[in-house]
């Protein structure tokens, strides 16, 4: 039986510096529950994507538009954030294409590998757990779980 511990549920605007703003207030929220500093980093990288993503992708850079945030700890061994947006949906199959593609490291000789588009969900599959994707009544939810504790 899973057992959900400490809710933390919060609405935000999109704008250029919200994602600073949701990483602060998850910080604390962290702090609270003894979550190890290390791993909060990372979180960190993974909120600031995805927020992002949403207001520059799901909303085209518009501000002013809603971002829900729910992150709560899982059997005390696993930290869960989903970010939801109500703008454009993310096709499924460029998620998955987007979660499986290979890491280009930039080569300073090579100006293709400077890009930096698609490089987020990368990041955030090699520091998460899992990354779910889903998309229900014009709400997008991208969901990260990570794990609390290493074997």
């Amino acid at each position: 039986m899973t057992n959900t511990q400490q809710l933390f549920k919060q609405n935000y605007q999109s704008s250029n510096d919200v994602a600073r703003v949701i990483a602060e207030d998850i910080n604390v929220f962290a702090l609270a529950n003894d979550i190890e500093e290390s791993i909060m980093g990372q979180v960190e990288l993974c909120i600031a994507e995805l927020v992002n993503n949403a207001y520059e992708h799901a909303y085209e850079l518009t501000d002013g538009c809603p971002i829900e945030v729910i992150c709560y700890l899982k059997d005390d061994a696993e930290l869960v954030i989903e970010i939801s947006d109500f703008g454009q949906a993310m096709d499924r199959n460029a998620f998955k294409a987007a979660v499986n593609a290979e890491f280009v490291v930039p080569d300073p000789d090579d100006e293709a590998t400077w890009t930096t588009s698609g490089r987020g969900f990368i990041i955030i599959v090699q520091l998460t757990d899992s990354l779910i994707y889903t998309c229900e009544d014009n709400k997008n939810t991208f969901e990260f779980h990570k794990k609390l504790w290493t074997q």
